[in-house]
């Protein structure tokens, strides 16, 4: 089971695609990116982080 088949949502794997192309953002340039809000993105990035798959590091996202 790859990455993106763990994740059941279609925004979840939007942001994790985008950071996996882009190294790094904040919720902010995410939110821009992907025209979403950051109310939406936030609890999924707290998802990613807790699964292991992103990271915090400041403001920022990333890969982990």
């Amino acid at each position: 089971m790859t990455t993106l088949d763990r994740l059941s949502s279609r925004t979840a794997k939007l942001v994790y695609l985008y950071l996996t192309e882009r190294g790094a953002a904040t919720a902010d340039e995410l939110s821009s990116a992907l025209d979403e809000r950051q109310l939406t993105l936030l609890p999924i990035l707290e998802t990613l982080e807790s699964e292991g798959l992103v990271q915090k590091d400041g403001g920022r996202y990333r890969p982990a």
